[in-house]
């Protein structure tokens, strides 16, 4: 990718990384993997009464239960709940977590 704006330096990793013998200008680009792309965890933002207090990673094919579950079990509430207890926990999919105290 770095060959058609810095040839001189791309030529020169390309031997240096011990690649095939021949120019990078002459071998093949690179080809798009879409399994690449697939992320095995997801980042969400936990709040408490819609003010985020912290983020936290759960795989991608965790379901709504499974987070709501986690989140319940964790130190999460006696932390930031003022020791209240939840009264509902909206798990948006892939997006964020919201805990109604």
């Amino acid at each position: 990718l770095l060959s058609p704006f810095a040839p001189h330096l791309a030529e020169e990793l390309w031997e240096e990384l011990g690649h095939a013998p021949g120019s990078i200008s002459q071998a093949t680009y690179p080809e798009f993997r879409e399994e690449y792309l697939v992320e095995a965890n997801v980042t969400y933002p936990v709040a408490i009464n819609g003010k985020v207090r912290e983020q936290r990673q759960f795989a991608a094919t965790a379901t709504a239960a499974e987070i709501e579950t986690a989140i319940l079990e964790s130190d999460f509430l006696a932390r930031f709940g003022d020791g209240k207890a939840a009264k509902k926990v909206v798990v948006v999919p892939g997006r964020m977590v919201n805990v109604v105290v």
